[in-house]
């Protein structure tokens, strides 16, 4: 048969339609995979999101939030920071009613949110790196944990990094829109928590170092240009930032006096020497437990672009080293903290693991490197995987977890409330008189006896006798006899002390410790005990 040989046009039309073929075929896996991303995000964040028992900080902050949805109440201080919480959890329990699943509501998403802004930095970070980012992100021990829990620190990093993507954006595309939504982006960071003052100093800092070292000598000309062509957008910022900013920390203008709350946090603050804390190494060492990922291809990664002049990652390279100094400075050291470390350090790894990453066969013609760096990768980012489905599934009340910051429950705790509601259905209901002798789980309890109307605090030289007594355990030798009442047993606290020692860093290594969180001694407790009739 005669051969047919196709014209040179047709064979430009072919090359062409397979072209446009894989164009779509490389859109759909664009848009795909962000999303497959995205919901698995959603579904690590949400499932049994209220099956944990709150921590002691969840249980504050649920109870102001209760106080301004019932009775209008709020009033800042600096111990349990900013209003933007309270806000929005009141506003919720106004919606969805007050629960513990409704107060992790707004965390979880906010946690998912932050897994989605890689993607806003695609142009910067490739398709490869924003994916990568967001799957550490999406999969970090830590940020899946505060993503699950009542705490302002998970809505700060994703305030501060969407002001990020936003001035990215407007330098970008000179659109006012984008310096305004930064703005509000900004306050709302500012009225969440007062670590967002450090961010702001580094923020800041930053950008005078970069005009310093691009401008030499004319750096105060060169920002008297911006001033004079920019003036109305700036403004306009300043503007949305003092009224965001006053309005919310003096409730509407209704506490004036806390317009200004700067002054008294960083007083506070400044001078707090209470709570936890730990050596300078401590988040050297909470990191290298969790997030090898982020810490190993970080660091690598802030050598790897420094050489490279990346702007981006060199700002997320000062963003991540100035956090670990001031951070590591500080009094209070606990591991919510991290995530503020971490959060740029994770834009560096991502980037760097996808410039680094090949699936490639070792060939006569290729580099070893790279083969061996993905099969490394797998291997660290399997261990992060399995850490954080133990941590957040199944160790989340465990204190040899240091993620678990001291003042988390045992999970029995669930069943103590439960019993209590239980108890008061049998008899008058939330009429029910009930007694408490216990100053350490107070907190605790002002949450989960809210509904309850005839309560005793610590009656003193009372008779115990109501239908329902809670007990903390010290307080059961300088009580009277508690006879004829049914006894449930429970933990309010459990921990271990870390001095963080060398070797501490060393058992922390052993497998068993790695893989199991076994230790070889028992926790220190703070028990409670239930007496019910």
């Amino acid at each position: 048969m005669e051969r047919i040989t196709p014209l040179p046009q047709e064979v430009d039309s072919m090359q062409g339609t397979k072209k446009r073929s894989s164009s779509l075929r490389f859109e759909k896996v664009e848009l795909y995979l962000p999303l497959m991303l995205i919901a698995l995000a959603f579904a690590l964040r949400f499932y049994n999101l209220d099956f944990r028992p709150f921590h002691h900080d969840e249980s504050v902050h649920a109870h102001f939030s209760y106080l301004l949805f019932k009775q209008g109440i709020y009033g800042y201080d600096p111990r349990w920071h900013g209003p933007f919480l309270y806000y929005s959890t009141a506003a919720m329990y106004r919606l969805f009613g007050d629960t513990e699943w409704i107060s992790r509501l707004m965390p979880a998403l906010f946690g998912v949110a932050l897994v989605a802004l890689p993607f806003a930095l695609k142009k910067q970070l490739g398709f490869k790196g924003s994916f990568i980012t967001a799957f550490l992100l999406a999969i970090s021990p830590s940020f899946l944990y505060y993503s699950r829990f009542f705490r302002n620190d998970i809505y700060i990093a994703f305030f501060s990094l969407a002001a990020v993507v936003c001035v990215i954006h407007y330098i970008e595309k000179r659109k006012p829109i984008l310096l305004y939504l930064a703005s509000i982006l900004f306050v709302l960071a500012l009225c969440t928590k007062e670590n967002a003052y450090i961010i702001s100093f580094i923020f800041f800092s930053f950008v005078v170092f970069y005009a310093l070292y691009t401008y030499k000598q004319s750096t105060a000309k060169a920002l008297m240009t911006i001033l004079k062509l920019r003036w109305l957008q700036i403004t306009i910022s300043l503007s949305i930032i003092v009224i965001i900013y006053t309005s919310f920390y003096s409730f509407g203008f209704k506490n004036p006096q806390d317009s200004f709350a700067l002054f008294r946090a960083v007083s506070h603050w400044a001078s707090y020497s209470a709570g936890p804390t730990g050596p300078f190494y401590f988040y050297a060492v909470l990191s290298s437990l969790y997030e090898l990922p982020i810490i190993v291809f970080g660091i690598v990664g802030i050598l790897y672009f420094t050489r490279k002049k990346d702007l981006l990652m060199i700002f997320m390279s000062y963003w991540a080293i100035s956090s670990f100094f001031i951070y590591s400075y500080i009094h209070e050291k606990a591991p919510w903290i991290l995530l503020h470390l971490l959060l740029p350090l994770t834009f560096i790894a991502g980037k760097f693991v996808a410039e680094n990453l090949s699936l490639k066969r070792i060939g006569r013609n290729l580099n070893v490197y790279k083969p061996v760096f993905t099969v490394f990768t797998i291997v660290i980012l399997a261990f992060c995987v399995y850490t954080s489905v133990n941590l957040n599934y199944y160790h989340f009340d465990d204190p040899a977890e240091p993620m678990v910051q001291a003042a988390q429950p045992h999970r029995s705790f669930n069943e103590f409330v439960a019993k209590v509601n239980e108890v008061s259905a049998e008899h008058e209901g939330y009429q029910t008189r009930i007694q408490v002798v216990d100053e350490a789980a107070l907190t605790q309890y002002l949450w989960h006896l809210r509904h309850h109307n005839r309560i005793e605090w610590n009656p003193g030289q009372r008779e115990l006798d109501a239908p329902i007594i809670l007990i903390s355990q010290d307080k059961l030798n300088t009580t009277q006899n508690v006879t004829g009442y049914c006894q449930f047993n429970s933990s309010i606290m459990q921990w271990y002390t870390y001095p963080l020692t060398a070797s501490d860093c060393l058992s922390f290594a052993s497998p068993d410790y790695l893989f199991f969180r076994q230790i070889d001694k028992e926790p220190t407790k703070t028990r409670v005990v239930l007496f019910y009739k």
